[in-house]
């Protein structure tokens, strides 16, 4: 009798455990998305902004490597702009055309794309896997938005820590997507207007 009255407060913590660990995580992401807001409002170099973005990006996604692309100027291809996970020696630049792979998918579509399993779907290259000898298992990967719906390029993150990528996870993503396509936006429209009274 007292053993199974001895197990009942350890069952009941269970529960309280698993929520203060959600509750933790909440918090946390909460603080990075708080981060980046500041970033974005006191960074004034795209390249740093960018980096800083995708850092918390990848944490907060509790993924193991992410990339933003770019559209290029001609609009038909998406260029890699930012990488995190890669180590420094092993990154080269990622061109897709519109349409290829998971993130020229997106491009074309403008549709975030949650992977469960990379290798099951069709979509996916496993050549970039074949040359890095890295392992991709779960893609989530959102459209980069600007204010006026153009499409500036794709954040895509690769291997949640514990599973598949959430729902949440696809919201969060949409949200620091579009920060960070009209964070290129505005810094492009500073540079030219740089340029222009240069020129004058």
């Amino acid at each position: 009798m007292s053993d199974s009255m001895g197990l009942a407060p350890a069952g009941a913590r269970d529960p309280v455990r698993s929520l203060e660990a959600a509750l933790q995580r909440e918090q946390k992401k909460v603080a990075l998305v708080q981060e980046v807001s500041r970033a974005l409002s006191e960074t004034g170099d795209l390249d740093t902004l960018l980096e800083l973005i995708m850092s918390k990006i990848t944490e907060l996604m509790e993924a193991d490597r992410s990339t933003l692309f770019v559209v290029s100027e001609d609009g038909r291809q998406l260029l890699s702009k930012v990488s995190q996970g890669t180590q420094g020696s092993a990154r080269v630049e990622i061109r897709l055309d519109l349409g290829e792979g998971i993130a020229g998918w997106v491009a074309q579509t403008r549709e975030t794309v949650n992977i469960p399993d990379a290798y099951a779907d069709q979509r996916f290259q496993p050549a970039v896997d074949l040359k890095s000898g890295y392992r991709t298992r779960s893609i989530l990967s959102a459209p980069m938005l600007g204010a006026l719906g153009s499409l500036v390029g794709v954040v895509q993150v690769l291997n949640k820590q514990d599973g598949p990528f959430t729902h949440g996870d696809e919201e969060l993503l949409v949200a620091l997507a579009s920060q960070a396509a009209i964070a290129i936006e505005n810094a492009r429209l500073y540079h030219s207007v740089v340029q222009e009274t240069q020129e004058q």
